[in-house]
């Protein structure tokens, strides 16, 4: 597989708002201009249209036709032309297996280094990342990554620079360095744009889309995902394309919006399939039977599941087997297998294990819990429970770290632009002043006006920001389905109501609820009434809780209440008023019949707690407890 599909192999990434227009079936590239005998100009000057995006180069059969072309074009003795079309086919060619595609790449690299080509050392370190990428082994391949972007700082090529620095970008957004990655991508488009590489530029539009989405910033994404999906469809591309369309069902699947997602994942598969680009369409599969199951379509994912894997193997490709056998276990699971289901998380768990990813580690330990609860394995089921809250919270820090770093950055580009400026304006300053009195007065004045105009731009880009920070924390506060505290906000309410709790020697009470039998609830009457009754429920709670009282959702069915200087008596009664408000619940609009109750957990803070995740554990085995003792009912830690 190529590094010109490397947008694609690192998936899950683009956005717009509709799909895009049809594009015609890929056409051969016009190569009229170009003779088929040895010629070193010719050579490089299809090179260069290739590279430039002056000659469209997207589907397999159009790659073919160029490489035959340029193989034409080649003086026969000429290693170096020899080497760099080599090169090219690592760029663009499909190479087989990443076994072939790996060694082809290291042999590359060792004629590279015989005959002292940096640029050839660049491509085939790049080349070589790529396929120890198609292994699976994602977090191994940044050491080539590295070793071929030092060598490129070093050489004077800008697309090269760029590429390599998108390449690392993309590596390090897969593995949650998101603001990392958006330095590597914003450093690319300076180089590219610098060097008057506007097509090329404008390519890397979706990279940056990426690292936007993975931080949750859907606004931001979304912007720069218009742009990629317009410059796709002026430049015909079905590459770039295929990718933009995944990109957005993977934005609309984030925003739970799976029926669109499906639908533009659908327009993927036929633009990949029409132009012969046989792992987007595995890819656009793998990303449909996801969206399937969250709806709760088994018979449909494990059809899209099976078409994937089919696609994948043909390939030789084990990037994607963790996500391939999580998802098989959550279509067994749906079905009531969760025997079979456990096997295929166990194997997802030994993938993971060799390249982690944690943010679908934390989905397998959750569908894993699932089905050891199912099981009557309320142990394991806790055990999953306990490395999913771990994980969320790893997941949350490091979110909350990523948009530091990028505000530091934002920040730091713009002072130092300024100071750039500032020096500039000094230079120019000191040299009108060996000029006539007006004239150097008149670009004194200039200077001081492009300085204020400047300082006014500088802090406008701040406020910017402070507003962006203030409107994200507000909505990182709130859970966006049942309107009460989500797992942040009450993580951080917890921590203060602890130190309150031991300063003023109050008791501190902590309640962990979740609905009984609610995957019924789900399975029977669907997800969307799921929803309903989630939201009844908070709204139930939050009926009887007093005003100094926290509720809180933790993810799915699971929520928890903050009692601040309550003793364990009066968070019983809480409990019971809590318990009572939720069976005594009409949801006959919801669904006829259809009756909900909850099991509690209740725990205290003690003296040797380390902290408030402390009391939450034992809340939580007291809430096993409940369950184990028949549910609708209150359990007190012993």
């Amino acid at each position: 597989m190529g590094l010109f599909f490397l947008p694609v192999l690192l998936g899950w990434c683009v956005s717009g708002d509709a799909p895009a227009q049809a594009l015609a079936p890929a056409a051969p590239p016009d190569l009229a201009s170009f003779g088929a005998t040895p010629d070193a100009a010719q050579f490089d000057r299809l090179l260069e249209q290739v590279e430039r995006g002056d000659l469209t180069v997207s589907s397999p059969q159009q790659v073919r036709a160029v490489i035959a072309r340029l193989d034409a074009l080649r003086p026969r003795d000429d290693e170096r032309r020899a080497l760099r079309l080599r090169g090219f086919r690592c760029d663009y060619d499909d190479l087989g297996p990443p076994a072939v595609g790996l060694a082809f790449a290291r042999a590359g690299l060792a004629d590279a280094r015989r005959l002292g080509d940096i640029g050839g050392e660049v491509r085939f370190g790049l080349c070589e990342a790529n396929n120890i990428d198609g292994t699976g082994q994602t977090s191994q391949s940044i050491a080539s990554v590295e070793t071929a972007l030092a060598l490129a700082r070093k050489h004077n090529d800008p697309r090269l620079l760029a590429q390599a620095l998108t390449h690392r970008g993309s590596l390090r957004s897969l593995l949650g360095q998101q603001a990392a990655a958006l330095t590597d991508f914003l450093e690319a488009q300076r180089v590219l744009t610098a060097a008057g590489l506007r097509k090329e530029a404008e390519a890397g539009l979706g990279d940056i889309a990426a690292a936007y989405r993975r931080m949750g910033d859907h606004a931001k994404a979304l912007e720069y995902l218009r742009q990629s999906m317009a410059f796709a469809e002026r430049q015909a591309d079905p590459g770039l394309l295929s990718v933009a369309l995944l990109q957005t069902a993977f934005l609309h699947e984030d925003q739970g919006r799976h029926d669109e997602a499906l639908g533009v994942l659908r327009r993927a598969i036929e633009v990949a399939a029409g132009h012969g680009l046989e792992y987007d369409v595995a890819a656009a599969h793998l990303a449909m039977a996801s969206a399937l199951v969250k709806k709760g379509d088994f018979s449909g994912a494990e059809t899209a599941l099976a078409t994937a894997r089919i696609g994948f193997e043909r390939l030789g490709d084990r990037s994607n087997e963790a996500m391939l056998q999580l998802l098989e276990g959550m279509v067994l699971a749906g079905r009531g297998d969760d025997t079979q289901a456990l096997a295929h998380y166990d194997r997802a768990a030994r993938e993971f294990d060799a390249d982690p990813n944690l943010r679908y580690q934390v989905d397998l330990y959750a569908a894993r819990s699932l089905s050891h609860e199912a099981l009557g394995d309320y142990r394991a089921a806790m055990d999953d429970l306990k490395l999913e809250r771990t994980g969320r919270r790893r997941l949350n820090d490091d979110a909350r770290t990523q948009q530091s770093l990028l505000l530091q950055y934002q920040f730091d580009t713009a002072r130092r632009d300024l100071e750039n400026a500032r020096l500039q304006a000094e230079r120019r300053s000191e040299r009108q002043k060996l000029k006539a009195v007006e004239r150097a007065y008149r670009w004194q004045l200039a200077a001081l006006i492009s300085t204020g105009l400047l300082v006014l731009l500088l802090l406008g880009l701040f406020l910017r920001q402070l507003r962006s920070t203030r409107r994200i924390n507000k909505l990182a506060l709130t859970d966006a389905l049942t309107g009460v505290a989500n797992r942040r906000h009450v993580e951080v309410a917890a921590e203060q109501a602890v130190e309150q709790a031991r300063t003023l020697g109050e008791p501190l009470s902590v309640l962990t609820f979740d609905l009984d039998w609610f995957k019924r609830i789900n399975d029977g009457h669907g997800h969307a009434s799921g929803d309903q009754v989630l939201v009844r429920v908070a709204r139930a709670c939050e009926s009887v809780l007093r005003s100094k009282d926290l509720l809180g959702r933790m993810g799915g069915e699971e929520f928890i209440v903050l009692l601040p200087n309550t003793s364990s008596d009066a968070a019983l009664l809480v409990a019971e008023r809590l318990r009572d408000s939720v069976h005594r619940l009409d949801l006959s609009d919801v669904a006829s019949e259809l009756a909900v109750t909850i099991s509690l957990g209740l725990a205290m803070l003690r003296p040797q707690d380390d902290g408030v995740h402390d009391v939450i554990d034992r809340a939580d085995a007291a809430l096993y407890r409940a369950k184990e003792a028949g549910r609708n009912r209150v359990a007190v830690e012993v």
